[in-house]
């Protein structure tokens, strides 16, 4: 088969390239013939246009910021982390950036021949704060082949509701596609109450992946003993956590670069690609994150872990993913939602039961390959 896929695969984002790896790596495994499909909207990673009409609003400002961050990293961001990037992406994920489509009638005029084409994994169904609804996301676009397949595969909305602005134009968009899966419970109920359907719950495609040791490449530190700390967002809680084990435990503390950080660092600053970035998280001595591909991460390569909760109020639906995912391993107690010693020690000295999680992992991921083979038909051709 033909296989398209869409999804944030142009982002210099480690947790959304991986889970694209996910997905092609398997599919190719089947047999398949399988690309990304380069869209890439120009409000995703440089803001978009900005709107006279709308110029004091909130959009308008998270327009500017993005292109603020934009230009800041082409011009005066790390060189060597850039051109890692760009091998992955070319090397790992087979990306021709010859094609590239910005906006939906680029990608129809382009007249793509595809027999499948999958949406997800990622937060591809979260409105955007300037956009909007991106319904290319949602595969409402033609190609050639008038019998293409469309389904979903992992998508996530980001958090656990959605603006009711919103639920008309989603509902009509989902109802269109052949198949439809999602990551989280939460969506799973999202999706539900829109058009009575209670789709697929699948893992993140991370899970599909049995062997990410020849993925990683070495990335030099100047201590073997140290703690990666991957965080998104805010250093808010997870600062104090990450240096009061560090102190503890008289461990360094590596923290990769945050192109939208406005806060103090935590511990030292490192400039990793995605397979530097993973090679830093297993040859950790532990990980404290925030985030949802940091914990998948850590979960799949049994390294110890601490997972903190961003902020609170409007700020905690962004753990929604994480904690997900903890509940579905049984690994609830790794979560820390605001800095208690006591707390931060008993997590840290508590074992974790591998044989258990890996099992329950396996059952997910058996999940995932029974959607895309029974429920849709793929095969080993």
């Amino acid at each position: 088969m033909k296989i398209g896929i869409l999804t944030f695969h142009f982002s210099n984002n480690y947790g959304a390239l991986f889970q694209a790896y996910g997905l092609r790596n398997y599919l190719k495994d089947l047999g398949h013939d399988v690309e990304f499909i380069n869209y890439q909207p120009e409000y995703l990673e440089e803001g978009g246009e900005i709107k006279l009409s709308n110029l004091f609003s909130k959009a308008t400002l998270k327009i500017v910021y993005l292109k603020f961050v934009n230009i800041k990293e082409k011009y005066f961001g790390n060189k060597q982390k850039e051109k890692y990037f760009e091998k992955f992406k070319k090397n790992f994920l087979g990306i021709d950036e010859s094609k590239v489509y910005k906006s939906k009638d680029e990608l129809e005029k382009a007249n793509l021949y595809y027999d499948l084409v999958i949406t997800g994994s990622d937060q591809v169904w979260n409105p955007s704060e300037q956009y909007g609804i991106d319904s290319v996301y949602f595969l409402d676009f033609k190609t050639s082949n008038a019998n293409v397949k469309k389904i979903s595969y992992a998508p996530s909305f980001g958090k656990d509701n959605i603006d009711e602005k919103y639920k008309d134009e989603i509902s009509k968009l989902v109802s269109k596609l052949d198949s439809i899966s999602i990551r989280e419970i939460s969506g799973q109920n999202i999706i539900e109450n829109m058009i009575t359907i209670k789709p697929t719950l699948v893992p993140d495609p991370t899970v599909l992946v049995s062997n990410y040791y020849n993925v990683m490449n070495p990335y030099h530190t100047n201590s073997k003993d140290y703690i990666f700390c991957y965080y998104l967002r805010s250093r808010e809680t997870i600062g104090d956590v990450a240096e009061y084990v560090a102190n503890k435990e008289n461990l360094e503390i590596y923290s990769p670069h945050n192109p939208h950080r406005r806060w103090k660092e935590i511990g030292t600053t490192v400039h990793p690609g995605p397979r530097e970035w993973l090679y830093l998280l297993n040859n950790s001595k532990f990980v404290i994150t925030n985030s949802f591909h940091g914990t998948m991460l850590s979960i799949l390569l049994n390294k110890p872990f601490i997972v903190v909760g961003i902020g609170s109020g409007e700020k905690s639906k962004y753990n929604e993913r994480a904690m997900n995912i903890l509940k579905q391993c049984g690994l609830d107690n790794r979560f820390i939602d605001k800095f208690d010693k006591n707390k931060v020690d008993k997590v840290k000295n508590e074992e974790i039961n591998w044989i258990e999680v890996n099992s329950k992992m396996n059952d997910l991921k058996n999940e995932g390959i029974n959607f895309l083979i029974n429920s849709i038909g793929l095969y080993n051709e």
